[in-house]
């Protein structure tokens, strides 16, 4: 094997081990005055269909994820509705499975509506996320339109995105000290089930093997934002 063979194999074993000693969680969260003054509380959620967006990122440029994505969609949503759940949040059946949404195309273009509607306040909260605090955003009373919204005091909009690196663009990112490794983040907005108006906005960025184990990249950070946002009955513990 030549010399720079062996180089390179070095470097990458180094870059690949880095990454994952420094794998963690870090999270933040903003709230509504409604919710942080205790107007309102978070008992019954209505959690939307998860939308996570993977790209594999190599030395040759940037690429889709199409089924990567899809697996990771339900794995995020299974974690959200599990510690939801954990935090004595009651999750109720949201009627917008694929195969509810195929059956009833009106409740389709509801969705598609809202979905829409949620992504252009998404991009706004997005660039400043504190203005949660003032009461600034909202995806509009339509929401009461959701086969859900009557039971539920809060629907859940959960979105992921994920760069994950390949070896090489790992092994490169230590030579010229740029990015070596995979990050992904997961955004949730609580918005309330009749107003529309976003309660709350948390964001969760990870650096570790969140595609193979969203569990343990966002579980336990999850469990620690819910309990100190007085969610479900976590803050009463």
């Amino acid at each position: 094997m030549s010399n720079s063979k062996i180089l390179f194999r070095s470097i990458l074993a180094a870059a690949l081990g880095a990454s994952i000693s420094s794998a963690a969680t870090s999270g933040w969260s903003y709230m509504h005055p409604k919710l942080s003054d205790g107007e309102v509380e978070i008992q019954n959620a209505c959690v939307m269909p998860a939308e996570g967006k993977l790209s594999k990122v190599g030395m040759k440029g940037q690429e889709g994820m199409s089924k990567e994505s899809e697996a990771w969609s339900a794995a995020l949503q299974t974690v959200v509705e599990l510690h939801l759940k954990g935090a004595g949040v009651q999750v109720l059946p949201s009627g917008m499975s694929p195969e509810d949404l195929e059956k009833d195309p009106e409740l389709q273009q509801v969705v598609l509506k809202l979905q829409e509607k949620y992504n252009s306040i998404l991009a706004q909260i997005d660039k400043h996320p504190k203005d949660t605090r003032k009461a600034r955003f909202s995806v509009g009373d339509e929401v009461t339109l959701l086969p859900c919204a009557a039971k539920a005091d809060t629907l859940v909009y959960v979105n992921g995105h994920g760069r994950v690196l390949t070896g090489g663009k790992k092994a490169f990112g230590i030579l010229v000290a740029g990015p070596s490794a995979s990050t992904a983040f997961l955004e949730l907005s609580l918005v309330d089930a009749k107003s529309g108006d976003v309660l709350a906005y948390l964001r969760l960025l990870n650096n570790g093997k969140f595609v193979d184990d969203s569990e343990k990249a966002y579980g336990s950070r999850l469990d620690k934002l819910f309990k100190r946002m007085k969610i479900g009955s976590t803050g009463q513990k």
